[in-house]
């Protein structure tokens, strides 16, 4: 019996997984920087040297999970931490939480993210779900309140969510919003206290742009992310009638408010790119990207959680082997396929806004209760005050 063999022809990348994650993470250490930089001039070094501790714990305890596992299996240890990138989701859940959250809490997130959401599953590269997302999961399921002995105040997730329902509708209860955390430029700009490294959407815009060129991360999951969300909330914001802000059409503020409101970007660019947890083709990409951005809304809107991205992921991610095998088989013939699958997410993305706007009450007026009050900042910052 003969058997023909016709092997596809193969190109082989300029970028190496070692490469790949050298760059994600400098990438990742340019916006701790940033964050480091804030909070030290914002108010002191001892807030600096709590967002170093809380990393230097997390990577500590990787490295210790990483080498239980390594001579548990038997493996070489040197080789199998070099080729685990362990660091790089610990880097990631240090600037999801907040600078206030104890280093315990954050050790207990970190040995669920590295043993339950990597090493159990076969290490890196066979994981089902995002380990940081698992982690950060962990953390606001068990942990919301393992914080210092500390004053905090509210982000502006919580604020939005439980005071305004995300539907600020006139220019002055939108107001009454930014000025608790330093209007639009503020929230952009990440000088705001809140989780460690979400916060500061240009940088990690500018980042991700640079990882795409690179061709560490692929462009078209933040695009069709950040996009879709974009659209779905300008759908939002002229359904439910809100009002303009100062001459700008309620269907870009809205939007605008959305995308640099919570850690949407910061999932977009460095958590739903990871290329172990979504699908591997392009369409997949696109797929996956659109149905997170169509929950992330949904969570946002309509679920009791002020930030919807990060359940958004680890759901997304239970349907990758699905959008897998649905998509699998010569790109070119299944194109009608993908293109039926993408209208169809599109409607349900329409039906998602048109059922956020239709079913919650926009805030008009001003509250009058003690929340104006809530969110002061501390002028006097030696005082033993978290922000």
């Amino acid at each position: 019996m003969k058997f023909n063999f016709h092997v596809s022809p193969n190109i082989k990348g300029k970028q190496s997984t070692q490469n790949i994650m050298r760059d994600l993470t400098i990438g990742l250490l340019v916006i701790f920087v940033c964050a480091c930089i804030y909070y030290a001039s914002a108010y002191g070094m001892r807030y600096c040297m709590q967002a170093v501790l809380l990393l230097a714990c997390s990577l500590i305890t990787t490295l210790v999970c990483e080498v239980i596992y390594a001579k548990a299996t038997k493996q070489p240890i040197k080789p199998f931490l070099a080729h685990s990138f362990g660091w790089v989701t610990s880097i990631i859940l240090t600037m999801m939480c907040q600078i206030t959250i104890t280093p315990y809490a954050l050790i207990i997130a970190t040995v669920f993210a590295i043993v339950i959401g990597r090493l159990l599953f076969g290490g890196f590269g066979q994981n089902i779900f995002n380990p940081a997302a698992v982690g950060g999961a962990v953390i606001f399921a068990a942990f919301a309140g393992a914080t210092t002995d500390l004053v905090t105040s509210a982000t502006p997730t919580t604020t939005i969510a439980s005071e305004f329902h995300w539907l600020p509708a006139t220019p002055e209860v939108l107001d009454s919003f930014l000025e608790q955390f330093g209007g639009f430029s503020s929230l952009a700009l990440g000088t705001y206290a809140g989780a460690i490294g979400e916060t500061f959407t240009i940088a990690i815009l500018l980042v991700g742009i640079v990882l795409a060129l690179r061709h560490v991360i692929d462009w078209r999951i933040p695009v069709v992310y950040l996009g879709a969300i974009a659209i779905m909330t300008a759908v939002i914001a002229l359904i439910a009638g809100l009002e303009p802000y100062h001459g700008v059409p309620a269907f870009l503020w809205y939007p605008a408010l959305h995308l640099v409101t919570g850690g949407v970007v910061f999932g977009g660019v460095f958590m739903l790119t990871d290329p172990v947890t979504n699908p591997t083709s392009a369409a997949g990409r696109v797929l996956f990207a659109l149905g997170a951005a169509i929950l992330t809304v949904l969570l946002r809107m309509k679920a009791n959680l002020p930030e919807g991205c990060l359940y958004s992921i680890l759901l997304m991610n239970m349907f990758t082997p699905m959008i897998e095998s649905s998509l699998d088989g010569n790109q070119l013939k299944i194109a009608k396929k993908v293109y039926i699958a993408f209208a169809c997410f599109c409607v349900l993305a329409l039906g998602v806004s048109l059922f956020a706007a239709k079913t919650i009450e926009p805030v008009t007026t001003l509250r009058t209760s003690s929340s104006a009050t809530a969110y002061v900042v501390p002028e006097v910052m030696n005082e033993e005050v978290f922000l």
